[in-house]
């Protein structure tokens, strides 16, 4: 069984239909015996290069390892990142390549040549939360529910698009999804394996909502969430995400990705919830583009020093 819904063959038409894209199962394994085997989802684009898709937070990738010595693990997953590295120079990179955490060693791809850039997420084991869940995130919850807040598993998708909207409008992003977007969701991948959580106001209108993936036993995945901005002081926010982890425990789901943590206030916020902090990897090739990124970088770091 994958641990990413990810891997799931629903999510893979989704994101085949949705942005025209072409997906290739790759199965890498050592040139003799059975050692190791590493498997990904790979997604191209009109030009046949390699991309992530829009809306996805990562590619999937699942590595075993025959051995449960840490020599042999660490040798074998850094083979098989090297090979993973060999197939996307292969294949050819159309934009950055978002990775799983379970990529945790970048150095391959360095030496293939690579731009590596560390993105961060918070992986919240789901067995532990009631341990490791801030006393304000539960308050916030408490008080939603005392506004009369309710939350439940939806599939009102018109009121779900409309709460994804309100970070849109705040933040000025677009998520790239309707309602019809999201039934065509549900349609391909079932209720085992994705779920809308709708929370409404004490009047019955939908404030905040949040569209989540997951395996049963696995992870579960916060792919989008949306807030309606009145109710953000009401705690919304805490409310929707202690009844999805409620419902994702009684699943026997065993993390809870919560896809993102890099920018200050977002992480200020999902950190409340008690998660490990979890770097991953951002692929791409050396170009202008780079060049610029990590000039302006440095200079931002240099006038930093300055103002000191």
């Amino acid at each position: 069984m994958h641990m990413d819904p990810l891997f799931h063959p629903g999510w893979i038409e989704f994101n085949q239909r949705r942005w025209h894209l072409t997906a290739e199962r790759l199965e890498l394994g050592p040139e003799k015996g059975t050692g190791w085997e590493l498997q990904t989802v790979l997604y191209r684009n009109r030009r046949g290069r390699l991309v992530t898709p829009p809306r996805n937070p990562h590619l999937p990738i699942a590595f075993r390892c025959a051995s449960d010595r840490p020599a042999a693990i660490n040798r074998r997953r850094r083979l098989a990142l090297t090979r993973l590295a060999a197939a996307f120079r292969e294949r050819g990179l159309g934009g950055s390549l978002s990775l799983s955490a379970e990529a945790c060693d970048a150095r391959p791809f360095e030496w293939a040549g690579m731009a590596v850039r560390p993105r961060f997420t918070y992986h919240l084991e789901i067995a532990e939360r009631e341990a490791r869940i801030d006393p304000s995130a539960r308050k916030k919850a408490r008080k939603c529910h005392r506004l009369g807040y309710r939350c439940a598993v939806s599939d009102d998708y018109a009121a779900v698009a409309e709460c994804l909207a309100g970070p849109e409008a705040r933040k000025g992003f677009d998520y790239r999804l309707d309602a019809a977007d999201l039934e065509r969701l549900a349609g391909l991948l079932g209720p085992d394996h994705v779920v809308c959580f709708l929370a409404r106001d004490a009047e019955g209108h939908p404030q905040g909502a949040r569209v989540c993936l997951f395996v049963p036993g696995g992870h579960a995945l916060a792919w989008s969430a949306g807030m309606k901005t009145p109710a953000l002081k009401d705690g919304v926010n805490n409310l929707v995400a202690e009844y999805a982890l409620e419902h994702f425990a009684a699943r026997e789901c065993r993390v809870f990705d919560f896809i993102g943590a890099n920018i200050p206030p977002v992480a200020e916020m999902k950190e409340a919830w008690g998660g490990r902090l979890v770097c991953h990897y951002a692929i791409s090739e050396r170009g202008p583009r780079h060049l610029a990124r990590e000039a302006y970088a440095t200079v931002g770091m240099l006038l930093k020093r300055m103002r000191k």
